[in-house]
């Protein structure tokens, strides 16, 4: 999935910027599976879904709206919204749609990893898939 180095983030937002333009058509970080907090003068954090390989978040979702497939899928039609991922998840990873209070997860992009190709200091990166996983 990723690689992260919070060292070399610059807080420029490309990443969340290209994510919410790439999924919702729109130039709103908000609506982004990319999230950064800043912490300066620490370096920010990078909050994306990393696909742990316990994967707590489809378990904790009560009508099975969270699928793996290589990523994890959100099915929207049988969402309820409740927040049970977002809680679940161990690495901050998914948030929740402001505007239509869905969860935001990462999706690669359907393997594009769009924000890694743009990240222009390499904070966020993609690492290839383990056999596990997959």
């Amino acid at each position: 999935m990723f690689k992260l180095t919070p060292s070399q983030c610059t807080e420029c937002q490309i990443c969340a910027q290209v994510c919410a333009y790439e999924h919702f058509a729109q130039n709103n970080p908000k609506r982004s599976c990319v999230t950064l907090e800043a912490k300066w003068p620490e370096a920010p954090s990078i909050r994306v879904c990393l696909a742990c390989p316990q994967r707590d978040c489809l378990q904790a979702c009560p009508t099975d709206a969270l699928r793996w497939d290589g990523w994890v899928r959100l099915e929207k039609e049988s969402c309820i919204g409740c927040g049970s991922c977002v809680e679940a998840c161990p690495v901050l990873g998914i948030s929740m749609d402001p505007l239509t209070h869905l969860p935001l997860v990462c999706d690669t992009c359907q393997g594009g990893f769009l924000c890694a190709r743009w990240c222009p200091t390499r904070a966020i990166e993609k690492i290839g898939h383990s056999e596990e996983s997959l």
